[in-house]
């Protein structure tokens, strides 16, 4: 395999990710983020998981501690470099670096940012990695019902980043909601992990305690570890013991509201839109509330990191629903640049709406992928966050579901799955399909919540059933009511 001058930084974690895939790390569930790390890593990068994963490795450092340089090149060097730290992940050896090239590297150090990125990459290796690895469980939230015929769940304890030495770490479970020896046996010990080995199972006893209703929670937690491991990340993580006939308020998508709308609400159909270049994104205006009456209102575009008459062609235009009409589109070019210049950013506007309108999600941000370092399969369906936090007093909750590494059309179902909450209560039950037309990248939801909601109190949510895309690793998070 011949490798360019120049490769995409993006690229090669994407292709290092796929290498390691059916190997101990591929079967996480719960991918560490890039943009969890590096500032100038979008939460909506189609490499954010793969940039996250191969960090966490190891594998592949920053430019600093909060940037990456998702859209620079890497030399054949830096290359060769990384390609060495994925075979000593793979085989369990631990890195040596001798001064002698640690000199070399400092020595050829000059302006430009390949050169300082091998400088980082070089010292970072030698300063952060952990050839023992670190510890975590696989995902942050499980599920089973309380009547699981098996009466147990298999909750799974990864290491990560390393295997070479041997290490222990100790585990617990507490109550949260629901109470040691009625609800589940109790359980805590100690995993004890040998050189190279990379997981271990808990197995969790649950009990179909007929007293209890509703969803009841178990806290597990990972702590002290020795030898040659460290703590992961998550190290903490919530069980939700199910009860599959608790009754449900409602199981619709939408919740009628007591008080009739009493202007026309205008929005645009998605809050992150994706549009590759040389090709042209559609945008679509969608009303809701009062549909009777003919109604206007004006939308324009404004520069981000791209630049009108040079990244696209702005537009400034006016759009008008006739009596009946539920829905308005328009339409913006991205410039077809062969240079590679990296992804830029604009948004769309509505304004200026005409006397009965009400104006909401007003504002959106367009990206224009970058040809020459983008890579768009059907991509995958995900929660944009593994929790959102909402004021009691609030009256909902937005849950936005992000589409990345594709632009294609797409679907996937959401629902409210209970958790320490009380429908009615602290929420209205929720459950529906998210449509995610061409270039659409965010869409969202909303949760009423009902005025008296107790805070402290958490709600679980699902996504499932997908179409045109799969399932991401944030398919299952939380609301906490504050």
């Amino acid at each position: 395999m011949r490798f360019p001058r120049s490769l995409s930084k993006v690229l090669l974690a994407v292709f290092l990710a796929g290498l390691t895939a059916g190997i101990a790390i591929g079967s996480l569930s719960a991918a560490f983020k890039g943009s969890a790390v590096f500032r100038d890593v979008p939460a909506t990068h189609y490499a954010d998981e793969a940039i996250g994963e191969m960090y966490q490795l190891g594998i592949i450092k920053g430019l600093d501690s909060a940037h990456f340089g998702p859209d620079d090149n890497l030399t054949r060097g830096q290359a060769a470099l990384l390609f060495q730290r994925l075979r000593n992940e793979l085989k369990g050896i631990s890195p040596s670096v001798s001064s002698s090239s640690s000199s070399r590297s400092s020595s050829s150090s000059s302006s430009s940012s390949s050169s300082s990125s091998s400088s980082s990459i070089t010292s970072s290796s030698s300063s952060s990695y952990n050839p023992g690895g670190s510890v975590r469980f696989d995902g942050s939230i499980y599920n089973v019902d309380k009547n699981i015929s098996t009466h147990q769940l298999q909750i799974l304890v990864v290491r990560i980043g390393g295997n070479t030495g041997a290490g222990s770490v100790d585990y617990a479970l507490t109550d949260g909601t629901a109470v040691s020896a009625k609800d589940y046996d109790p359980l805590s010990g100690t995993l004890t992990f040998a050189t190279h080995e990379t997981s271990k199972k808990l197995m969790v006893n649950i009990i179909n305690n007929p007293a209890a209703s509703g969803t009841k929670t178990v806290n597990l937690a990972l702590k002290n570890p020795t030898g040659a491991i460290t703590l992961g990340t998550p190290a903490t993580a919530v069980l939700n013991i199910n009860d599959p006939f608790a009754s449900s308020a409602s199981s619709t998508s939408s919740v009628a509201s007591s008080v009739a709308p009493t202007t026309a609400i205008l929005s645009f159909s998605a809050s992150t839109y994706t549009v590759l270049e040389g090709q042209t994104l559609t945008v679509t205006v969608n009303r809701t509330g009062v549909t009777t009456t003919a109604v206007t209102a004006g939308y324009s575009t404004a520069n981000g990191t791209a630049q009108s008459g040079v990244d696209f062609g702005g537009t400034v235009g006016s759009l008008s629903f006739a009596a009946g009409e539920t829905s308005k589109t328009f339409t913006v070019s991205a410039a077809d640049i062969t240079t590679h210049d990296g992804n830029r950013t604009f948004s769309v506007s509505l304004v200026n709406p005409s006397t009965g309108v009400t104006l909401e999600a007003s504002m959106a941000s367009v990206t224009i992928a970058d040809r020459q370092s983008s890579v768009f399969g059907s991509g995958s369906l995900k929660f944009a966050s593994n929790n959102f936090n909402v004021n009691v007093t609030a009256g909902k909750a937005v849950v936005t579901v992000s589409h990345v590494g594709g632009i294609g059309p797409v679907s996937v179902g959401y629902s409210t799955t209970g958790g320490s909450t009380l429908s009615g209560t602290d929420y209205l039950p929720v459950s529906g399909t998210l449509f995610f037309a061409q270039g659409e990248s965010v869409k969202s939801f909303v949760v009423p919540i009902p005025s008296g909601a107790t805070a402290g109190r958490v709600l679980n949510l699902a996504l499932s059933s997908p179409t045109g895309a799969t399932l991401g690793d944030t398919s299952m998070a939380t609301v906490t009511l504050q």
